[in-house]
């Protein structure tokens, strides 16, 4: 059964600790996940938006709110 290098595991770690704080600096990175935060922003408003729509919608074509229901 093969041992486990503790020094290499080590190393490595280190190593992709060190290239992924690279990556997280990296300018492009950077604003490319202050664009996506503004995005998701804008999405969720204009989501929120799509809803109330939709709800003033409903309530102008519903029957019950035109009065042409059944009366029952």
């Amino acid at each position: 059964m093969a041992r486990l290098n503790l020094t290499h595991l080590a190393l490595t770690a280190a190593q992709n600790i060190q290239t992924a704080d690279e990556v997280r600096r990296d300018p492009a990175v950077v604003k490319a996940a202050k664009q996506f935060a503004e995005d998701s922003a804008q999405a969720f408003r204009s989501g929120g938006e799509l809803v109330r729509e939709a709800r003033a919608s409903w309530r102008r074509h519903s029957p019950l709110t035109k009065g042409t229901g059944t009366g029952e």
